[in-house]
């Protein structure tokens, strides 16, 4: 653990931290923040509140979460992923069970494939869930266990179904410059994305919200609201950093020789309506397009 104790501000736990956790980190400089991880992790550059810092395995039933992880009055986080097999989420199982406070408010960070293959129709949050495949049902299962653990406690709560996290440096510029072939034409299944800076923004705002009493609860959708074929996209990102384009090929051809996880992503094709959450927040994407996040990308990643 590691700790610098002043008890003031708003608690802020952060539930795997990640990519994610440490740009929203950056946006807390002066919330008390805990933060919980697999592996040590040091304090945020220019943070000027609490900062305590547990190294937690979830996947250990006999893991134990200490008191202090769950301060008073806190504002969870929740961005751990399932695992990777099964269709429930036992990691977030045993942090329910394992906190010793419930928090002021719980924000947790789900996906859009809850939805499964709509044949590139739209989908919003009044689509039916139909998960094609374990990933989309253990997150429906974290879903459904902190919509219980937020009733039974009677706390606000907000669910966030986010499309393809990106950035400069989550692009997949190597599979481009790679040459991996990408569906042709019509059978492209539709991309949507949300930059990693919009999601921490959502979430600064949703803290907002939470510490002054009005906190937003329901499900939404996050994604700019701008889906593209994903052939479309490998040749934008191709495109900017000077890549031939990658070649096409049938989408039975390339589901054969898929590794499973992309298997499940291309097999799926919806395009994202996400206009919910912008109404609510009074909030619009710094990077509503594709083309805007590569503008600010440098040409050479290397």
């Amino acid at each position: 653990m590691q700790s610098d104790l002043q008890p003031h501000r708003t608690p802020i736990v952060l539930i795997g931290y990640g990519d994610i956790a440490q740009r929203l980190a950056n946006r807390l400089a002066d919330n008390d923040l805990v933060a919980i991880a697999r592996h040590p992790i040091a304090r945020p550059e220019g943070h000027h509140g609490q900062w305590q810092a547990f190294t937690t395995d979830l996947d250990d039933d006999s893991a134990v979460i200490p008191p202090e992880a769950t301060p008073e009055n806190a504002i969870w986080i929740y961005l751990a992923p399932p695992p990777r097999e099964g269709q429930s989420d036992p990691r977030l199982a045993r942090w329910l069970a394992g906190a010793t406070r419930p928090p002021a408010g719980l924000v947790y960070i789900s996906t859009t494939g809850v939805y499964g293959d709509h044949g590139g129709n739209w989908v919003d949050e009044a689509t039916p869930q139909a998960p094609a495949h374990d990933r989309g049902r253990r997150r429906l299962d974290a879903e459904a266990q902190c919509q219980r653990y937020a009733r039974a406690h009677q706390l606000p709560a907000c669910t966030l179904r986010v499309t393809g996290i990106y950035a400069c440096d989550r692009l997949p510029v190597e599979k481009v410059r790679q040459g991996t072939p990408v569906p042709a034409g019509r059978e492209a299944p539709w991309s949507n994305r949300i930059h990693a800076d919009d999601l921490a923004d959502i979430l600064r705002l949703l803290i907002d919200r939470m510490e002054t009493g009005h906190p937003v609860t329901g499900t939404f959708n996050v994604s700019d609201n701008d889906p593209t074929p994903v052939n479309v996209t490998y040749r934008q990102i191709a495109a900017h950093f000077d890549l031939p384009h990658p070649p096409e090929a049938p989408l039975a051809t390339i589901l054969e020789q898929a590794s499973p996880m992309a298997r499940e992503f291309l097999s799926e094709s919806r395009r994202v309506d996400a206009s919910a959450i912008q109404h609510v927040l009074g909030w619009q994407p710094h990077y509503p397009t594709l083309a805007a996040a590569l503008a600010d990308c440098p040409r050479d990643l290397s």
